[in-house]
Order: structure tokens, then C-alpha cells, then sequence
């Protein structure tokens, strides 16, 4: 519930912060509100798209999508992207303009009050957001959070750069700031693509992640011969593994599914939304342990 209302929360805060920049910004003439603004626009589109995502991602598995739709996060991360690099491109555009044309912001006090508010309140929805990535574990949450730290950053660097007009009438420093803003948004605009273009072409999850799946199968080994075919892929919040594992030819079919059944739960629990296929091999008659050792096996099964 709480990773639904997140986008909710962050499409009121980014539609008031960009009706009070859009008003102020042509008012007092600043073009470093008014691209703020624009971000701020494309924020709530941002924030839109993540909520829609999200009630779509929660939907399970069906004939269509038998995988279920966790990669409904991962295109919302990636359009996201695309966004925020549309947004950097139209602040820096914005920003050679008024260079051009030499243009002065004609109330400085106004402009610093409205980006102070903006900068407060962002911080604010910033850390909440936060929160909620943490405890959810959501990528779209996770990547809308610092879609929002880029806005603090922008914020700032306005909020200075107006201050420092005020003190020394330096009228370039609006554009120039804004255009640093700009190239900062278009860099993790890059970086948010490249990363969830990863999910989409179905990369291997985390190092740590796997890392500690490995380290989980090593506690059962006294049950298989080995584990090959490792296979792992992330999907939004949804992480995917297929295995083979490689059992004693002599145990039952009964027993063996108990091995993996005990894999897989135990994977499960320690393995946040995890989704595991494991398929189970024979061992080769020359390395088959022999009946003693399946003896033990069965032993052993017969306590869980």
C-alpha cells in the first residue's frame, strides 16, 4: 500500500512546487525558476507514470504474462529516464537563450523565498521517498527518489546563485547556473537509463545478491553432487533464478523433490521476492555415491 501512495505523495508535491514556479519564474523574469518549473512539470508526468507502473507491476501472473508483470517497473524507470534527459535538454536550451538575449530577473527577493520553499519542500518528499525505496526494496521508487535529490541539488544552486545576484548584480550567473543544472540532469539521466536498461535485457542481478545465493546452496551440499546452470535475471523488484542441481540417481523421485523443495523455501526466505526454478539432473553412474550415501539422504529427509 505504501509503495503505491509514494508516486501518489510525489505527483501533489511536484504539481503545487510547479505551479508556484511557473508563476513566479515569468513574474520575477529568473530563467533558472522557470527551468526548474519545467522539471517540476515533468515530474508530476514522472511521478504519473511510476504510480500507473506500480498498480500494473502488483497485477499477478496471467496467460499473456506468465512471468508476471515486474518488468512493467523497469519500463517506467526507463521512459522516466527519458524524461529527465528531455528535461535537461530544454533547461540547457532555455538557458543559451537568455545568454543571448541578455535577460535580468526583476525580483530577486521573490525568486529566493519560492526556490527556499521548493527546496524545503523537496527535501522533505525526498526522505520519504527514501524510506519507502528502502522498505519496499522498489527500483521505481528508488529511481524517483533520486530523480528528486537532482531537483535539491537544482534547487540549491538556484537558491545561491539568486542570493549571489542579489549581493553583486552578477545577471549571468542564472543562465550559466542553469546550465551547469542541466548538464547534471542529462548525466543521471544517462546513468538511470543505462542501469535499467540492464533489467530490460535481462542482466544478472547484483553481485551481493548472488553472492548470497551461492553462499545458501553451499549449506546443502551434503544432498547434491553440484549445482551448474546458474541463471539469474531482475524484473522491477522481482529477481528470477533457474539452477540445475545434480542428485544421486538412486533416490526416490519422492525424496529428491524434498531436496529441492528444501532449496527453494530456503532461497525464498532469505532471498527477498525471489522466484526459483530448479531443475534436477542424475548423476552419471561413475560418480553416483552409491546406496549408502542415498540412505543417508534418506535419513536426513525423514527430520524435515
Amino acid at each position: 500500500m505504501e509503495k503505491a501512495n509514494a508516486p501518489k505523495v510525489a505527483i501533489i508535491v511536484a504539481f503545487f512546487l510547479a505551479c508556484t514556479k511557473v508563476a513566479f519564474g515569468f513574474l520575477v523574469n529568473s530563467m533558472a525558476i522557470v527551468s526548474s518549473a519545467a522539471d517540476s512539470i515533468l515530474d508530476v508526468i514522472s511521478s504519473s507514470i511510476n504510480y500507473i507502473a506500480i498498480k500494473k507491476a502488483e497485477e499477478p501472473p496471467d496467460e499473456k504474462h506468465p512471468y508476471g508483470h515486474a518488468k512493467f517497473e523497469s519500463l517506467a524507470t526507463y521512459i522516466q529516464s527519458l524524461i529527465i534527459l528531455i528535461s535537461g535538454g530544454f533547461i540547457l536550451y532555455k538557458s543559451i537563450i537568455k545568454i543571448i538575449h541578455k535577460q535580468a530577473i526583476t525580483d530577486l527577493n521573490t525568486g529566493i523565498y519560492i526556490m527556499l520553499l521548493s527546496l524545503i519542500t523537496t527535501f522533505f518528499l525526498v526522505s520519504y521517498l527514501t524510506r519507502v525505496a528502502k522498505k519496499t526494496k522498489s527500483s521505481i521508487i528508488e529511481a524517483d527518489a533520486l530523480h528528486y535529490k537532482v531537483d535539491i541539488l537544482s534547487n540549491a544552486g538556484i537558491l545561491v546563485a539568486l542570493i549571489i545576484i542579489k549581493f553583486t548584480n552578477f545577471q549571468i550567473i542564472d543562465p550559466i547556473l542553469s546550465m551547469l543544472v542541466a548538464f547534471y540532469i542529462i548525466y543521471s539521466a544517462i546513468k538511470l537509463n543505462i542501469k535499467v536498461s540492464m533489467d530490460l535485457l535481462d542482466a544478472e542481478i547484483p553481485p551481493e545478491i548472488k553472492e548470497d545465493i551461492l553462499n545458501i546452496l553451499k549449506e546443502f551440499d551434503e544432498y547434491h553432487l553440484d549445482t551448474h546452470k546458474i541463471r539469474t535475471r531482475k524484473a522491477g523488484n522481482k529477481k528470477f533464478l533457474d539452477m540445475h542441481i545434480t542428485l544421486c540417481r538412486n533416490l526416490k523421485l519422492e525424496d529428491a523433490h524434498k531436496i529441492t523443495q528444501l532449496i527453494e523455501n530456503r532461497l525464498k526466505e532469505n532471498i527477498e521476492d525471489l522466484d526459483v526454478t530448479i531443475h534436477m539432473d542424475p548423476c552419471d553412474v561413475k560418480n553416483c555415491p552409491g546406496f549408502d550415501a542415498c540412505n543417508n539422504h534418506k535419513i536426513r529427509l525423514d527430520k524435515i
